[in-house]
């Protein structure tokens, strides 16, 4: 398998156009286009991205015994993502967001955490059989998932390494990451790191992204590859001894939910192929662009041969 993706297993409600800055008057009602449930999540979402653009995955995590959960697998099953190690508890009810989507694109989240705090180390191991089948591991997301989980990885990821020396593993974050302190570790356990511009800025104290990347690869496993997302103009992507601009696709934007992890999935998918770093780039970034112009997380991604011909500028 190419993928397995371990983390936020989300119900996303969305709804749009939401105009938050003139809500109705209490009590009142605002009429919408669209409102749906779709999965979201980084395991979703770029799950649901690989598969899309032709590769195999798997969501790994944790569900409520709730119909949100049983819908979320039910979704999941039909976009051929394997649902193996999504675990189910009644602790909790399955993670969940309102998503409301501006009339722009942009849009704002409120965020049951619901599962998510319950995501452990024994819930981890519980996924290594799977892990072990794959040829890349992605976890997510840096900032979001349970403290005592992130302060555990470094070991849970040499643990695992063991097990599967020849499995590569990626991460990616959430604005506001998580401190340097807690990612430090974890960086000399990656193959791949790729933050959005404003968190790598963050964590790293650098504006420039090849400085951002630097700092990244200076505490990386040698040969590993750093992407720093760049939303409209692109990614930055190096390898430790090159890297360099991927420039982006201007689309007319409907709702940029899971750009970010459609992008990761693309990219994953890209290097599975064999394609040199920057087609890679450019195939994430054109599966990206493509995911904004459509609500939610993956309705906007193509497949396979139809992103490599929009990248050739075909129709």
């Amino acid at each position: 398998m190419d993928a397995a993706i371990f983390g936020h297993i989300v119900a996303d409600v969305l709804g749009e156009p939401i105009d938050l800055r003139h809500p109705p008057r209490p009590g009142g009602m605002s009429l919408l286009r669209t409102l749906r449930l779709a999965p979201g999540g980084n395991a979703c979402n770029v799950a649901v991205a690989m598969t899309r653009l032709g590769g195999t995955a798997a969501a790994a995590g944790l569900v409520g015994q709730d119909i949100l959960g049983r819908a979320l697998v039910e979704q999941l099953r039909e976009e051929s993502v394997e649902t193996a190690a999504i675990f189910t508890t009644d602790r909790a009810q399955t993670s969940a967001t309102i998503v409301a989507v501006e009339p722009g694109g942009e849009r704002c989240f409120f965020h049951a955490p619901g599962t998510t705090p319950l995501l452990n180390a024994d819930t981890f191991r519980r996924c290594f059989d799977l892990f072990r089948q794959c040829a890349w591991v992605q976890i997510g997301y840096f900032g979001l998932l349970p403290d005592p989980l992130i302060r555990q990885l470094p070991a849970l990821l040499e643990e695992f390494r063991q097990l599967a020396p020849g499995s590569k593993i990626a991460m990616d974050t959430l604005n506001p990451p998580g401190p340097w302190e807690l990612l430090e570790p974890i960086l000399g356990q990656l193959d791949l790191f790729a933050p959005s511009r404003t968190e790598a800025a963050e964590l790293t104290g650098q504006t420039r992204p090849q400085d951002m990347a630097a700092r990244f690869h200076q505490h990386m496993r040698p040969g590993s590859l750093v992407g720093i997302k760049l939303d409209a103009e692109g990614c930055y992507l190096s390898d430790g001894e090159r890297g360099g601009l991927v420039p982006g696709y201007q689309v007319q934007v409907i709702d940029t939910t899971g750009a970010g992890d459609t992008w990761f999935g693309a990219l994953l998918v890209a290097l599975r192929r064999g394609m040199p770093l920057e087609q890679a780039g450019r195939f994430a970034n054109r599966a990206a662009a493509d995911c904004c112009t459509a609500i939610g997380a993956s309705a906007g991604v193509r497949g396979f041969q139809q992103t490599l011909e929009r990248i050739q500028g075909q129709p």
